[in-house]
């Protein structure tokens, strides 16, 4: 073989720095176990040798790993922060997030463990010492129970959040694709012929998702005519005199909303869901039946923050990313009963009694009552 054609290996790379070839790929993989000075050292020589890893024989390696019988790698920490240490499963969604990650995890050879930051004695600093000594150092966030911080030993960790809610350190993060999501929603409305939508969301809710909601519903506003044009209405607490004025008001033919108080206080107005007002939900958790709207693929999710977090953590990837990068799931349309159906669109009769009794179902529980009243519902119209 010609000198043109060497090609370094990692045992090429040992013999010139004088260490073991095992040491040569830790610090090639930046494993936190070999030291800073030793690892620039070793990347140093293999720049010097013009190393470059083989992608066939790393996929090799892959491909043997998995057909191995599967060992469990280690504990992935499921964190939460919330009030009590249940608190965060009252949310369909952080369920979904569960079951999703938690299936992966197993399939990748990880075990996802719950730990509750609130817990009596617990803080970052103690929490950050049992992950070190369990030797925990992945780290799965889920959404927290209100915008706010964390503070951990972060250098030791590889982590991804859900969502938008932890507003330091940024981090990776994984979640629905909420503008695209309305996008596809406004789509399948306007298929179904309705052309004047309104949007009904509390202020809090839009900014757990970083106002995405609100953004693309008034990007798609200033693509209608003037008279078709419905400013949102955003409540800072549910009122249903605001809100029924609001409809009375403007007249939507169908609301885009994530509230369950839109349905049962249009039914108590003696408003009829489809045939006078269609309600679409631009956020559906996955086994919400009956309604018609988006569903946020929560499950999906889940699994998709397993496997960045997996790769991280054989990338040996620690610490507080440098640039945080956001990996999105559309959402999928859910027909439900709430809109009109494509079918119906030319028919001038349809089963009344059937859909009525959809209906029933899907509003049989009633929502829990608001406290306080609606401040103001962004005090003006979108320009169009």
């Amino acid at each position: 073989m010609s000198s043109s054609e060497f090609r370094p290996t990692i045992r090429d790379i040992a013999r010139k720095a004088g260490c073991h070839y095992s040491t040569v790929s830790l610090a090639l993989r930046n494993h936190p176990r070999i030291p800073l000075r030793t690892k620039e050292r070793i990347r140093e020589i293999a720049g010097q040798l013009g190393y470059r890893a083989d992608a066939m024989l790393a996929a090799l390696c892959a491909y043997r790993e998995m057909k191995r019988p599967l060992k469990e790698k280690g504990v992935i920490a499921w964190l939460t922060n919330h009030g009590s240490a249940k608190g965060w499963t009252a949310s369909a969604c952080n369920r979904d997030y569960f079951q999703g990650a938690s299936a992966r995890a197993a399939e990748r050879g990880y075990r996802l463990e719950e730990f509750w930051l609130n817990a009596p004695g617990m803080d970052g600093r103690r929490i950050s010492k049992i992950f070190w000594a369990r030797g925990i150092q992945g780290v799965l966030l889920p959404p927290q129970e209100r915008l706010g911080e964390i503070d951990l030993d972060w250098k030791n960790l590889s982590a991804v959040t859900f969502g938008y809610t932890l507003t330091h350190p940024r981090l990776h993060l994984v979640s629905n694709h909420e503008y695209r999501t309305m996008g596809t929603l406004f789509l399948e409305l306007n298929r179904r012929g309705y052309r004047r939508v309104g949007l009904v969301n509390l202020r809090n809710q839009d900014e757990r998702v970083d106002h995405n909601w609100l953004a693309a519903y008034l990007v798609e506003q200033n693509r209608l005519c003037v008279d078709q044009a419905i400013p949102p209405l955003i409540l800072e607490n549910w009122n249903d005199q605001d809100f029924l004025s609001w409809v009375d008001r403007f007249r939507p033919d169908v609301i885009v909303t994530k509230l369950a108080e839109v349905l049962t206080s249009l039914k108590r107005a003696s408003y009829r869901v489809p045939e006078d007002i269609g309600v679409a939900y631009h956020s559906l958790d996955e086994g919400r039946l009956g309604l018609s709207g988006m569903k946020k693929n929560s499950f999906q999710i889940g699994v998709m923050a397993v496997d960045l977090l997996v790769d991280m953590l054989h990338r040996n990837e620690r610490g507080i990313p440098a640039r945080a990068y956001l990996l999105m799931v559309e959402g999928t349309w859910y027909e439900g009963c709430t809109v009109r159906p494509i079918a119906d669109l030319h028919t001038e009769s349809r089963n009344q009694d059937s859909i009525a009794t959809r209906l029933e179902s899907v509003l049989n529980v009633e929502p829990p009552s608001a406290e306080g009243a609606f401040q103001d519902s962004l005090g003006r119209s979108p320009r169009i």
